[in-house]
């Protein structure tokens, strides 16, 4: 008896495990999902040189001329921005900016309205800096993230939250409001029927 109790019990473990291996990939899926979309996302460029005609892949040949906008995918955008070919028309986030979302969302109850991909781009501010403005950053940036992630939680327990609030999450903590809400619907049926009465 002592040896099928504890085989049931490594059994269990095991789909424990799997099951969080599974939702850790899901989330890693969805993560990378967000970031393609991103660089996918067309995007102002104003090109710095005189002009030439550039070949981009998927694209041909693209004629530029200096400050004449080109509108171009944004990932394409960053790596003509980074040969200096291109000036992005996007302004980038800041420290400041980062610091300021960090001390609004603490001081307000509901959701702020972040910039549009603010994970994304506070990342790569983070990436951006290697001294003590690093840190800085990281600090803000998880406080912003936990206090959201509060927020978030908060919004779950609602039967239905306001549209206005839903719509300043980022595609980010939309995923986990969604994950989290199904997960909670779905414990709840199942603690409150039998097998037979979902029949």
């Amino acid at each position: 008896m002592f040896k099928v109790k504890c085989f049931a019990y490594k059994a269990k473990q095991g789909l424990a495990s799997v099951g969080i291996e599974l939702l850790e990939w899901v989330i890693s899926s969805e993560l990378k999902r967000t970031k393609l979309e991103y660089e996918l996302e067309e995007t102002v460029a104003i090109p710095q040189v005189d002009s030439r005609s550039l070949k981009l892949p998927g694209l041909g040949e693209i004629p530029i001329e200096r400050g004449r906008v080109i509108r171009v995918s944004r990932g394409i955008a960053s790596q003509l921005a980074d040969s200096g070919l291109v000036r992005l028309g996007e302004e980038p986030l800041t420290l400041k900016d980062v610091a300021a979302m960090r001390w609004l969302e603490a001081s307000e109850e509901g959701l702020i309205k972040l910039p549009d991909y603010f994970y994304i781009k506070a990342a790569k501010l983070v990436q951006a800096h290697k001294d003590d403005k690093k840190t800085m950053i990281q600090n803000d940036l998880q406080e912003i993230i936990d206090i959201r992630v509060r927020k978030i939680v908060k919004l779950v327990f609602l039967k239905e939250p306001p549209t206005s609030i839903l719509e300043r999450l980022q595609p980010e903590e939309k995923f986990l409001y969604n994950l989290l809400r199904e997960a909670l619907n779905g414990w709840r049926r199942g603690l409150m029927y039998t097998d037979e009465q979902r029949g």
